[in-house]
């Protein structure tokens, strides 16, 4: 059996109806993974979609044409925080989960910010320790524990934060 060999690309505004849809499936069956819910977003018209990814970078990971994952990269705008992007919104669908796209995604990003930023932050609930992996294995180093991050059905969610230096 030959593995299949996932296609990583930054998305555009063409990759809108997708891209909505994967996200969409991430808020609804991780709602405790992400600061935005499936309720803020479900009616969300496309262009809105378009906007998140011409203001930020998302890449994509694409199975045989479908797009199975998604990661956003999105620096910071005000001058003393230039140095600095966030990576939000990763999800990887189930049944793509055992072809790397994890850490390609992540690489991808970080390949990107790595021309722009010194350094990559991000926010993973305490609970996810696949991604909590992830994240470690592609060098984020943990540098901070927020208690009771979200709130989700009424139970509070902590997250780590964690950050890799790109250099100056």
């Amino acid at each position: 059996m030959t593995r299949l060999e996932p296609e990583i690309r930054r998305l555009t505004s063409a990759d809108a109806v997708a891209y909505r849809d994967i996200r969409l499936e991430g808020l609804r069956c991780h709602p405790e993974a992400f600061a935005s819910a499936f309720e803020d977003e479900r009616d969300s018209p496309l262009d809105r979609f378009k906007e998140l990814i011409v203001q930020s970078r998302i890449f994509g990971a694409s199975l045989e044409q479908r797009l199975v994952g998604v990661v956003g990269l999105r620096a910071h705008a005000e001058v003393k925080l230039r140095h600095k992007a966030v990576i939000w919104g990763m999800y990887v669908r189930r049944e793509a989960r055992q072809y790397g796209i994890g850490q390609r995604l992540i690489e991808a990003a970080v390949a990107h910010a790595s021309n722009d930023v010194e350094q990559i932050q991000l926010a993973v609930v305490t609970e996810n320790e696949a991604a909590r992996r992830l994240y470690a294995k592609a060098g984020f180093i943990e540098y901070g524990h927020q208690i009771n991050a979200l709130k989700h059905g009424g139970r509070y969610y902590d997250d780590i934060l964690m950050v890799k230096f790109l250099g100056p």
